[in-house]
């Protein structure tokens, strides 16, 4: 399934994601460099979704997904916690923008760095209209959680083999996943969401256990994301 793509990618975001630190004001030179990448980004970008809803059951205090993808780690049974359905979720910026981000990087660093930014930021923005439309089609009487992505928290990214053969995402969407449990085209996101017949809001893992702690630029400026 083909996604819109928004008019714009804010910059404020992508100066962010070059390494800019939080609230800091970016300069005209690197605002216009954020403008010219978001706009390469969007020409490039061909976004597209693939999502299957799976019946949840709990054994011993475990989660059992109904297809055959073990649920790791103690972070992923809290955000499913309460929940009797999950969400698979699979999206992806496309091969161009791959194809792109590598045109780039034989020419300047400096635009390549904004690009790569841009497309990071650009995939969170398709993964969260991907998820507004899920809770459009969801029965009324359903409620569902936040995205939790695997490498988050203490969640495996091994668990991205089993979930990419449970969406069959290469067929759907030409997504692929590496031996290690990388995404390939680069520029995607999978995550899980659980789903039940009561609000649930799931579970944000804490930074002591985040695959990202040691880059995170919340980190450094000694703040979480989960005030963000």
């Amino acid at each position: 399934m083909k996604l819109p793509l928004p008019n714009e990618i804010p910059l404020e975001e992508i100066c962010r994601g070059m390494g800019m630190p939080i609230n800091a004001e970016p300069d005209e030179t690197i605002k216009s460099l954020a403008q010219k990448a978001s706009t390469l980004v969007l020409e490039s970008a061909v976004p597209r979704m693939v999502w299957r809803l799976f019946p949840l059951a709990w054994k011993e205090d475990r989660p059992q997904l109904a297809a055959d993808l073990p649920l790791e780690g103690r972070d992923i049974c809290l955000h499913l916690s309460g929940c009797n359905g999950c969400v698979l979720l699979a999206v992806t910026l496309g091969p161009t923008i791959d194809l792109l981000l590598r045109r780039l990087s034989a020419g300047g660093m400096e635009l390549a760095v904004a690009a790569d930014a841009a497309a990071s930021v650009l995939a969170e923005k398709i993964a969260d209209e991907a998820e507004g439309q899920i809770r459009s089609q969801l029965p009324v009487g359903q409620f569902m959680t936040r995205r939790y992505s695997p490498g988050y928290g203490d969640l495996p990214l091994t668990v991205q083999t089993r979930l990419a053969a449970a969406l069959d995402m290469q067929k759907a969407i030409g997504l692929a996943v590496t031996s290690s449990g990388i995404l390939t085209p680069r520029k995607s996101v999978t995550a899980l969401l659980g789903t039940a017949d009561h609000p649930v809001k799931g579970h944000l893992a804490g930074c002591a256990t985040c695959a990202l702690r040691e880059t995170c630029q919340y980190r450094k400026e000694g703040k979480t994301c989960a005030g963000n």
